[in-house]
C-alpha cells in the first residue's frame, strides 16, 4: 500500500467502509425469508416488514443534512469513524432482535444514524485528492455498493438458511467488522486537507450558508428530486427482490434468491457505472453537461427493464431482465454525483450530498412499505411492475435542468 498514491489509497479506506455500510443494509433483505417465519408468532405482515426498512429510510433521510453539515464543518474523517462505529454497534444489535420493535430500533434507527455519515463524508473528502480523476474515484467508490450488496446477500443468505437463528451470524460478524475497521480508519487516513485538490481554500461554512447555496441552484434541487424517483425504485428492489424469487419461481430457496436477486442488478450495474464514468472523463471535457445528460439517459434506460423483471415468467428470464436493469443503472449512477458537484461549490459538497440524499431517502424510503402493502392486497409483481414509472418521471425532472438552468449554476472545474 505504501506505495500507492496516497489518494488511491484514500478511495480503497473508503471503498472498503462503503462495502460494509451497504453490504450490512442488505443483510435485512437476504435474511427477511428466514426473519419472517421466525417473526410470524407476533402475526407480521409484508407491510410490517417494509415497514422496517421504511423507518430506516427516513431516519437516514433526516439524519444526512446534520451528517453533511458535520462532515464539512469538523471533518469528514472524523464523521467516516464515528459513523462506522455506530452504525457497526446497530448491526450487531440487530442480530439480538426477537421482534420487529427491536429490529426498528437497532436496524431502523441506530445501524441509520450511523449509515448516513459514510456518503456525504466520503463523496466530500474525494475531491480533497481527485480533480481530473474525480469520476473515476467516484464510481469506484459507488462500486462498494454493488459488490458489498452483493457478496454480503449471498453471505447472509447462506447462514440464513442453515437453520433457525443462524441468520443472526451474519449481522454479528458484519458488525464486527465495521468496529475493526474504524480503528484502521482513524490510524491510516491522513488528516484532511485545508484545500481541496483544484487548490480552493475550505472555508467554514454555517448551517444557513449551505442551504443557501443550495436553494440558489435549481439544477442541484432538480437532480435530488429525479433522485428521489431514483432511490424509490432502489429502495423497493433491494428489499423485496429475494423475497420475490422466493415467491414467484418453484424451487428457488432463501440463499438461491439473496444472490440471484442482487447479483446480476449489481455485478452489471458496477461494470456499467466503471465503463461510463471513465468515458466521461476520456471524452466530456470540453461538454460541461455530459454528466447531467447521462443522468436521464440512464433514468429513461430503467422503465423497460423494471417492468420485464416484474412479467418474468421463470427464473432464467428474470435474472437476464435484471442483468439488463443493471446496466441501466449503472449508467445513472456514474454520473449522478458528479453532476450535481458540477453546480455545488466545493466547500459546500458534502452539505449538499447530505440536503439532497435527504430528499431522495425521504421518498425512497415508501418503497418498502408501499411495496409491502401492495403485496398484501395485490402482488409483488404489481408492486415491482409500477417502479417503472417513477424511473421514468425521474428523467422529466431533468429535462428543464438541462434546458434552462445548467449553464447559469455550473461552477466550471
Amino acid at each position: 500500500m505504501k506505495g500507492i498514491a496516497y489518494k488511491w489509497r484514500l478511495v480503497a479506506f473508503l471503498f472498503v467502509v462503503y462495502f460494509l455500510e451497504q453490504g450490512t443494509r442488505q443483510l435485512y433483505s437476504a435474511a427477511l425469508p428466514q426473519i419472517r417465519v421466525e417473526f410470524l408468532e407476533h402475526g407480521i405482515t409484508d407491510a410490517q416488514l417494509g415497514a422496517v426498512s421504511t423507518v430506516f429510510g427516513l431516519v437516514f433521510g433526516l439524519a444526512l443534512v446534520v451528517s453533511g453539515l458535520a462532515a464539512d464543518l469538523i471533518g469528514r474523517k472524523r464523521v467516516l469513524v464515528a459513523g462506522t462505529l455506530l452504525f457497526s454497534v446497530g448491526i450487531v444489535g440487530s442480530g439480538f432482535a426477537k421482534g420487529i420493535g427491536g429490529m426498528m430500533l437497532f436496524y431502523g434507527v441506530l445501524n441509520a444514524l450511523g449509515q448516513c455519515c459514510i456518503a456525504p463524508a466520503g463523496y466530500g473528502l474525494i475531491p480533497k485528492y481527485h480533480v481530473e480523476t474525480r469520476t473515476t474515484a467516484m464510481a469506484l467508490f459507488q462500486a462498494a455498493v454493488y459488490s458489498g450488496i452483493v457478496l454480503s446477500s449471498l453471505f447472509g443468505g447462506i447462514l440464513a438458511e442453515q437453520g433457525e437463528g443462524v441468520w443472526r451470524w451474519a449481522f454479528w460478524i458484519m458488525g464486527a467488522g465495521g468496529v475493526a475497521w474504524a480503528v484502521a480508519m482513524q490510524f491510516g487516513m491522513r488528516p484532511e486537507p485545508v484545500a481541496d485538490a483544484d487548490g480552493q481554500e475550505k472555508g467554514e461554512a454555517s448551517v444557513k450558508e449551505a442551504f443557501l447555496a443550495l436553494l440558489k441552484k435549481p439544477t442541484a434541487i432538480l437532480i435530488a428530486v429525479a433522485f428521489g424517483f431514483f432511490m424509490y425504485g432502489s429502495f423497493g428492489l433491494r428489499l423485496w427482490m429475494p423475497m420475490f424469487m422466493t415467491r414467484s419461481f418453484e424451487g428457488v430457496g432463501t440463499a438461491k434468491a439473496a444472490l440471484h436477486g442482487v447479483l446480476w442488478l449489481n455485478l452489471f450495474a458496477l461494470i456499467s457505472c466503471v465503463v461510463v464514468a471513465k468515458a466521461i472523463d476520456r471524452f466530456g471535457a470540453n461538454r460541461p453537461r455530459i454528466r447531467l445528460e447521462v443522468s436521464a439517459v440512464g433514468f429513461l434506460l430503467c422503465v423497460a427493464p423494471v417492468v420485464w423483471v416484474a412479467k418474468a415468467a421463470d427464473f432464467t428470464s428474470c435474472c437476464v431482465a435484471l442483468s439488463v436493469l443493471g446496466v441501466a443503472l449503472g449508467v445513472y449512477e456514474a454520473a449522478h454525483y458528479p453532476a450535481m458537484f458540477d453546480c455545488i461549490e466545493p466547500r459546500y459538497r458534502s452539505a449538499a450530498t447530505g440536503i439532497t440524499g435527504c430528499m431522495a431517502f425521504l421518498m425512497g424510503s415508501l418503497a418498502p412499505a408501499v411495496l409491502g402493502w401492495m403485496s398484501d392486497n395485490m402482488s409483488m409483481r404489481t408492486g415491482i411492475a409500477s417502479l417503472g414509472a417513477f424511473y421514468f418521471v425521474g428523467a422529466l425532472f431533468l429535462v428543464p435542468a438541462l434546458v434552462w438552468f445548467f449553464r447559469k449554476d455550473y461552477v466550471g472545474k
